[in-house]
């Protein structure tokens, strides 16, 4: 569903878009795998939701180059 939002150009705003998602986090139990797809902004944008929970000493587990957890673990993000 990424590919098809982010090629019609849906997806202007990464940070509101891993915002609404941990909004659905917070509120639900839910658990999520998101696939950037190599989307540029996308990625940035977990990049920096990473960063600053390293800062705020929350956990942020990176597992490898492609791929972290978010939001208390519960939103898996791969890059590729």
């Amino acid at each position: 569903m990424l590919s098809i939002c982010c090629s019609m150009g849906f997806l202007r705003n990464p940070k509101a878009f891993l915002m609404v998602i941990k909004a659905v986090i917070e509120s639900t139990d839910y658990r999520f795998i998101l696939f950037s797809s190599g989307y540029q902004p996308l990625d940035s944008a977990i990049r920096s939701f990473a960063s600053l929970a390293v800062e705020s000493s929350v956990e942020a587990p990176a597992l490898s180059n492609d791929s972290t957890l978010l939001f208390n673990n519960r939103l898996f993000c791969l890059s590729g």
